[in-house]
């Protein structure tokens, strides 16, 4: 239930890491913003977030809640969602904070401005905390063109980023899928944009992304039995037709070459269940006529897909 009185709610699911989630609320209490809230949802085992969240009682309008027992990520984010009164929420992950003291306001401001709009993302800046290393990130035109276009194009790349980046209207509908941990993001956006494809791109750094060894992607990517469920998973709850866009076939393409997925057999070892597409099939069958050294050569890999894409049996 929303509050007319509060706008924004900074939803941030809490995990651990009380070094990191003071660093997000020291960039919340530089904000210029007016009527918000802070929810923090705590599936700590411990205290920690309890006593970071003490400190900033008094600077900013926090609500805090413990989860008993922990609920585990994503449910988590939708606890955080499902307490949140304000009329658009911005999600922050713990180890994420505001780049710019007017963060907030400017990407409300641009739902403000944009009534038919839900959706609205930013620039952001990805700092690899191992290393010290910055890395600016933006969205470039082309791919702002694929997602106008549809929403399945995510399939192409996450080219939106990670959820800290986003800000969307608060309904009730805009909830993360708990079936899902590596495609999570991926699926949600979907999930608003193909509700309401309209969508305000602002390229200016709000957000920075801290990024360390110990967040999901390390555990997740290029593991055969995370991303081939899940993929699949997300593939037909958006339609599997999709693969007769050229850009989801060729992210099936490299995916089962990047993990080396040769026969169904992989497939299913990698915890598949259900039909295969048919397309799918004939990928596997033209990548088996190869070797994978030469599959891994970029120009004659992309040569191949585009032939297969051209004779695949259209769903």
């Amino acid at each position: 239930m929303t509050d007319s009185h509060i706008k924004i709610s900074v939803c941030i699911p809490a995990y651990k890491h009380p070094e990191y989630l003071l660093r997000a609320l020291t960039s919340l209490a530089t904000q210029q913003c007016s009527s918000w809230e802070v929810v923090i949802t705590d599936d700590s085992p411990d205290d920690s977030v309890y006593q970071v969240v003490q400190q900033f009682r008094h600077q900013l309008p926090i609500q805090y809640f413990k989860n008993t027992p922990a609920h585990g990520m994503p449910a988590n984010w939708n606890t955080c969602y499902d307490k949140a009164r304000g009329a658009y929420i911005k999600i922050l992950h713990d180890d994420d904070w505001l780049a710019h003291p007017q963060a907030l306001e400017k990407m409300a401001a641009a739902l403000d401005n944009n009534p038919d709009c839900d959706f609205v993302y930013t620039a952001f800046s990805n700092h690899y905390l191992e290393s010290g290393s910055i890395e600016e990130m933006r969205c470039h035109p082309f791919y702002q063109r694929l997602l106008s276009k549809s929403p399945i194009n995510l399939f192409q790349r996450n080219f939106i980023g990670p959820p800290s980046v986003i800000m969307h209207r608060n309904k009730p509908a805009y909830r993360y899928d708990v079936k899902t941990r590596w495609v999570v993001d991926i699926d949600f956006y979907m999930q608003v944009l193909e509700a309401n494809p309209r969508f305000v791109y602002i390229d200016e750094v709000l957000v920075n992304v801290g990024i360390s060894g110990e967040q999901i992607t390390r555990d997740c990517f290029r593991v055969r039995e995370v991303e081939i469920p899940e993929n699949f998973y997300l593939l037909r709850k958006h339609s599997v037709k999709a693969l007769n866009n050229i850009y989801v076939y060729d992210f099936f393409w490299r995916m089962l070459r990047n993990l080396e997925i040769r026969h169904v057999s992989d497939l299913r070892a990698s915890g598949l269940e259900g039909d295969i597409p048919i397309p799918v099939l004939q990928m596997l069958t033209l990548q088996r006529q190869f070797p994978l050294r030469l599959l891994r050569i970029g120009p004659l890999s992309k040569m191949l897909m585009s032939f297969a894409y051209l004779f695949r049996k259209r769903l």
